[in-house]
């Protein structure tokens, strides 16, 4: 897909599959994922068979917990989008910010605790400013795949009311909550499964949607463990809120332009006083 057929499927679906010029840094975070997950499950135990090791609930929690600790201390989401910045600059602009700590995701055949229902990240304090790159670490076909409401980001909130719940299982800041699972869901009529869509992904390719977009990971109907990140992705200027969840410091940094470094330089080195702000 072209630079300018992707700009407008974004802008009129609300998402897109996007071919990563480098797949390169995907395929070292699988490798990397597996081997920390054979220090938990010694053996030759590979992800799309993480639920035969994996299956108790509290310790799939445990697991993933540590698995997601390791992602986000080796920085390899932020090194995901750093590879392939030619893509997120064309969609988002030369100024950059993204998620310090990446979700990662592991979704067992047949559990549904494991899913998010369809959901707008806009309700849980994401900004519309934001894209979401859903990076798969095992391939996705349609039973497995992540399912979305194609248009549904430029509907008022009217159109999807939610009954606000209380989770049993996850408390704020903890391993749960920092995995993802929300401590307070808001659920969408479940009749609007009957318009989602999977977006079915192989690897080295990425779903990019907007945060408005009506979405979810649903219930794997496959029979192998759906294992995947999403990185958030921001322009650096997008009047977003950096304190969310369990972050202080939700993003990051990532890149600027050279308007913006100098900018930026010019600044830290002229501090603002009552005597510069005089017109003479």
């Amino acid at each position: 897909m072209s630079a300018p057929h992707r700009d407008r499927a974004l802008a009129e679906r609300g998402w897109i599959v996007a071919d990563l010029p480098d797949p390169a840094p995907v395929l070292e975070a699988r490798t990397a994922l597996e081997s920390w997950l054979r220090l938990h499950r010694p053996g030759d135990v590979s992800l799309e068979r993480y639920h035969d090791v994996v299956a108790d609930d509290d310790d799939h929690v445990a697991v993933l917990h540590d698995l997601a600790r390791r992602y986000w201390e080796a920085r390899l989401g932020r090194a995901i989008v750093e590879r392939n910045l030619e893509l997120f600059r064309e969609l988002i602009g030369p100024d950059l910010s993204v998620q310090r700590r990446p979700y990662l995701r592991a979704v067992r055949p047949a559990r549904p605790a494991d899913a998010q229902p369809l959901h707008r990240d806009t309700y849980y304090g994401a900004s519309p400013y934001e894209l979401s790159v859903l990076v798969p670490f095992t391939a996705m076909d349609a039973p497995a795949a992540m399912r979305v409401i194609p248009g549904s980001h430029l509907e008022a909130d009217a159109a999807y009311p939610f009954r606000q719940t209380t989770s049993a299982d996850v408390t704020i800041r903890s391993p749960r909550h920092e995995l993802g699972y929300p401590y307070a869901p808001r659920l969408l009529d479940p009749a609007l499964d009957a318009r989602a869509v999977p977006v079915p992904l192989r690897l080295g390719q990425v779903a990019i949607f907007g945060l408005a977009l009506v979405h979810g990971g649903g219930v794997n109907d496959g029979s192998r463990t759906r294992f995947s990140t999403d990185i958030r992705v921001v322009n650096a200027w997008a009047p977003v809120r950096t304190d969310r969840g369990v972050d202080a410091e939700y993003f990051e940094p990532l890149c600027l332009s050279a308007v913006s470094r100098n900018a930026r330089r010019y600044l830290d080195v002229n501090v603002e006083t009552p005597s510069s702000r005089e017109s003479g």
